[in-house]
């Protein structure tokens, strides 16, 4: 199960629910923990973690009061631990392509560098069901028919053109959910933003720049 979470603040922040069928939820980019908090005890969810999608301070202000409530870890990619305020004991680096499980739900990291360059996407699959349909949250590396800044310190625009690359491979089932609700719908599938978002639709990293300034 993935629940989008609208936790407004800043900018329109996303915040999700990721989880099997039994109740254990992992939360990802949590902006307004005490806000979560409330939700998660309300739906009767467990949280087992917390995962965030890059280090920018919008998708990370919760991290530390969600774990130190729930005595549960922060995954974050390892480029990531110099900008997070939490201990040691309390984070996991992770790398790309490695699997992290919430209950019999497995969960893919994907570095996917360009908006930050501890940036990641979780895509979440069921690789021995012919029915599910994949999904990628993508924090601030794709948005709903755009894509992230890469004029931040951390980011840069090479890397950013080669993970959109990267990305369009997956299958165009699969749904996408951003960080923002910067869209016209707060979630999409890869196959309507190949046709419809304007960095996706860029055949050379030129076309690329010039759709980025």
């Amino acid at each position: 199960m993935i629940e989008q979470i609208s936790v407004g603040g800043y900018d329109n922040n996303f915040s999700y629910f990721v989880g099997d069928d039994k109740k254990s939820v992992a939360v990802v980019d949590p902006s307004n923990a005490s806000f979560l908090i409330e939700l998660l005890e309300q739906e009767g969810l467990t949280p087992k973690m917390v995962l965030i999608t890059h280090s920018h301070f919008d998708h990370t202000e919760g991290v530390k009061m969600l774990c130190e409530h729930y005595g549960i870890p922060v995954y974050a990619h390892k480029s990531a631990r110099e900008k997070l305020e939490i201990g040691d004991s309390m984070i996991v680096l992770v790398e790309d392509g490695e699997i992290i499980k919430i209950g019999e739900q497995k969960i893919e990291i994907m570095h996917t560098p360009g908006h930050l360059d501890d940036s990641v996407c979780y895509y979440i699959s069921k690789k021995n069901s012919w029915d599910y349909v994949p999904k990628l949250i993508t924090g601030d590396t794709l948005f709903v028919g755009r894509c992230g800044r890469a004029d931040l310190p951390g980011g840069n625009l090479e890397d950013f053109y080669k993970t959109l690359q990267r990305i369009k491979k997956l299958p165009d089932v699969t749904e996408i959910y951003p960080g923002h609700n910067y869209g016209e719908k707060p979630a999409s599938t890869l196959g309507y933003e190949k046709k419809h978002n304007k960095h996706l639709k860029c055949m050379s990293f030129d076309e690329f720049e010039k759709a980025s300034r």
